[in-house]
């Protein structure tokens, strides 16, 4: 049981280390949010710089490519603004208002507009051989015009005067050389789609399958070049309806170039849709400020991501620019090759905690989210974080439980000590005190003369001498331990004879084993080695061994004494069939002033200095002590000495 005054000490600390182990986990936790903040804060950071950037980069080709636009716009309206936006396939389409509040897209597709013609009255019916004829040549002159308008018209007049006099032929001719001439004209290339259809329409009619098949698929395959959006739905039912009359199989690649047209046709209408809501919707309106670009984002029926640049600029002019997200992202935030701790895509549904900027419509809404790797790693700090605090808390409770213990252990040793101080001084006393008073009486008898026999006299004299020695080994021992535990204790190291040794310390005992009727036995190995160590300690060591197996016999009275050798190992048994001992008190073997709760210990006598001077001594020599013992059957002490294999 534990003292009054021991529980408040104990429950004081108890208290203070909860305490203190909530403020430690408490503080390590702060700690650990506030470097996760931090790091996803620089992440932060290096993004939003990063796109800062990119958007000014995005920004500024819009501005430029808008101004390119207007000024095509302004210099030849339809024509040229559909030049200039099929020559930039990075734009899906370029948008212009109408005159009726809705919009045109450009590319325009080549049917969507009238082919150019040419005004020269063709004759009546009855007339029309003389006419034509006639016309044809007025035709010729004009295709001579340096205007590429008229040339176009007169090209295209001209093959329908051949059509109608019967020559498919001839007519075929001049729609390959009409369709030269606008695609090598940027602002009427629109229009050389008519005229190559036209030339294939003209060889069916003229029965030549087969150049009429070759030209569809150098057509065909040429308009997979052209800007992605020119081709509509229109255009690519006329091209299948040829495909179908000149029987093109499945396989053949103008059949696949025919599926991509018709794929980038719908493609075309869906743009077309979206963005036409976009614009009714939120274009700028009149009163917008000049020069400022808005960006508008939607998706269309398929899911595609398309962006609106649209501005109106001082001259009222309003234009936008249609452009995929995805190819924005591509463009603008291609991080092949490059080592960065983020990634850039659609807005999905990432976790809050991990979004670490959102674009704006100026990508479509796309977000910027940590790699995997980021992620992983951000996890992972989170989760080591925890961890730590986690260790921390079970460290701290860990600590100051230890704490506690090792006080409970302080306080329980020091009542150990006290109560080892009172049995050591009453211990001390009686060995002092009886060997003290005989040697009193045996002086004092001695003195007064009284016993005159010298056999009795020499016994006297024997007596005190021998309980003097005792007296002196006692405090001999007394002293050495507190010399061992002060370390203050020198031991001399020197060529020593372990066989020697064992046979002068056994030669102490060997009258006492005599008289006490001992089945007593020494066994020395031969030609033991010579071994650097401090006989004297040896000695000392074995006598203590020796003294204990004497003392504790019991009615054993067997001891055995054995030295022998095991490689480079000097190993000295002390053997006895005493009153043993039990697991308890083998735990405590070799404490200072340890003595066994034993009726047959109490009365034998001693203080409790023997073996623990004996360990000592052997850990001194760096060996070790080994018992094996059990209560009523004896124990044996086996002593290891290592030594050089020079000393042997």
């Amino acid at each position: 049981m534990r003292s009054s005054t021991e529980r408040p000490l104990v429950a004081v600390m108890i208290v203070v280390s909860l305490i203190l182990t909530g403020l430690t986990i408490w503080a390590v936790a702060e700690q650990g949010r506030a470097l996760e903040a931090r790091e996803l804060a620089d992440l932060r950071n290096m993004v939003a710089t990063a796109a800062a950037r990119r958007q000014a980069a995005l920004l500024a080709d819009v501005a430029r490519a808008l101004d390119a636009g207007g000024r095509a716009w302004e210099a030849g309206g339809d024509d040229e603004l559909d030049a200039w936006a099929a020559s930039r396939a990075d734009w899906l389409l370029t948008c212009a208002p109408r005159a009726d509040t809705t919009w045109a897209f450009y590319p325009l597709t080549p049917l969507e507009q009238p082919a150019p013609a040419a005004e020269t009255p063709v004759g009546e019916p009855e007339e029309r051989p003389r006419d034509l004829l006639s016309t044809l040549r007025d035709f010729q002159r004009l295709a001579a015009s340096p205007d590429p308008f008229t040339r176009a018209g007169a090209l295209f007049a001209m093959a329908a005067c051949e059509q109608q006099l019967g020559h498919p032929l001839a007519a075929a001719r001049i729609f390959a050389d009409a369709a030269h001439l606008l695609r090598s004209t940027p602002r009427l290339a629109r229009f050389a789609f008519r005229a190559e259809l036209s030339r294939v329409d003209s060889l069916l009619a003229a029965g030549d399958e087969d150049r009429a098949r070759e030209a569809l698929k150098s057509f065909v395959s040429g308009l997979l070049g052209d800007h992605p959006s020119r081709i509509g739905p229109v255009e690519v039912a006329r091209l299948r309806g040829q495909a179908d009359a000149l029987r093109i199989p499945a396989g053949d690649a103008a059949t696949t170039a025919l599926a991509e047209l018709s794929a980038r046709a719908e493609r075309r209408v869906a743009i077309i849709e979206c963005v036409s809501r976009l614009l009714y919707e939120q274009a700028p309106e009149r009163s917008a400020p000049e020069d400022t670009v808005h960006f508008l984002s939607g998706a269309t029926a398929s899911g595609e991501a398309l962006v609106v640049a649209a501005r109106r600029s001082a001259d009222d002019t309003r234009l936008a620019l249609v452009y995929s997200g995805a190819g924005a992202l591509e463009r603008y935030w291609d991080q092949r090759g490059a080592v960065v701790p983020w990634q850039v895509g659609p807005r999905g549904a990432p976790a809050e905690e991990l979004l670490l900027l959102d674009l704006g419509p100026e990508f479509a809404g796309a977000a910027v989210v940590p790699t995997q790797e980021t992620a992983r790693r951000l996890r992972s700090t989170a989760r080591r974080n925890f961890g730590i605090a986690l260790g921390t808390a079970a460290g701290t409770v860990g600590a100051w439980a230890l704490v506690i213990w090792m006080l409970m252990r302080v306080v329980a040793r020091q009542r150990e000590l006290s109560r080892l101080q009172g049995r050591f001084v009453a211990d001390v006393s009686h060995e002092l005190k009886t060997p003290l008073a005989l040697i009193r009486l045996l002086a004092e008898t001695l003195a007064s003369r009284r016993v005159r026999d010298p056999e009795r006299m020499q016994a006297y004299h024997e007596t005190i001498t021998r309980e003097s020695e005792r007296l002196s080994l006692l405090l001999e021992n007394i002293l050495d331990l507190g010399r061992i535990e002060s370390g203050r204790k020198q031991y001399e190291f020197a060529g020593c004879d372990v066989a020697d040794v064992a046979r002068q310390a056994w030669t102490l005992f060997e009258p006492q084993f005599q008289e006490g009727g001992f089945d007593a036995r020494l066994e020395l190995a031969p030609q033991l080695p010579t071994i650097q160590a401090d006989s004297q300690a040896l000695q000392q060591v074995i006598v203590n061994l020796l003294q204990n197996a004497y003392r504790y016999a019991g009615d054993g009275k067997y001891v055995r004494l054995a030295v022998r050798r095991e490689g480079f190992v000097i190993l000295i048994t002390v053997e006895d069939h005493g009153i043993g001992m039990s697991r308890n008190q083998l735990d405590h073997l070799g404490e200072s002033f340890f003595r066994a709760e034993d009726t047959r210990v109490r009365q034998t006598r001693g203080v409790g200095l023997g073996l623990a001077i004996a360990h000592h001594i052997v850990r001194a020599h760096r060996g070790k002590i080994e018992v094996e013992s059990r209560p009523g059957q004896g124990s044996k002490f086996t002593v290891w000495i290592p030594f050089e294999p020079t000393s042997d």
